[in-house]
C-alpha cells in the first residue's frame, strides 16, 4: 500500500494528471497515478520525457536525474516534484 501524498504533492498530482491526460489524449479521470508510469495506456518514452520537461517548465524547477531514475509511479513523480519545489524555494 502506498503512503498518502503530502498536501503539496496532491496539488502537484492534479496538474500532473491533467498533463498526462493531455499527452495521452484521454480524460484525466482515466490517469491512475498509483500505477507504474510505464503501464499507462498509450505511454511511451517520449511522452514520459515530455511530461517531465513540461512539469519542469510549469514549476520552473530542475528535477535531479538521479532521483528521477527512481520514479516508478505518477505519485512518485508528484512527490519528487513537490520535494524539488520546496527545496529549490528554500535555497532561493
Amino acid at each position: 500500500m502506498t503512503q498518502p501524498l503530502t498536501d503539496q504533492a496532491a496539488e502537484v498530482a492534479e496538474v500532473l494528471r491533467n498533463e498526462l491526460a493531455r499527452l495521452l489524449g484521454c480524460p484525466a479521470a482515466e490517469v491512475d497515478l498509483a500505477v507504474r508510469l510505464t503501464e499507462l495506456p498509450g505511454i511511451d518514452s517520449m511522452r514520459l520525457v515530455q511530461t517531465v520537461v513540461n512539469c519542469e517548465k510549469h514549476w520552473n524547477i530542475s528535477l535531479d536525474e538521479d532521483e528521477l531514475v527512481e520514479v516508478r509511479t505518477g505519485e512518485d513523480l508528484a512527490e519528487l516534484i513537490a520535494y524539488t519545489i520546496g527545496s529549490q524555494a528554500a535555497t532561493a
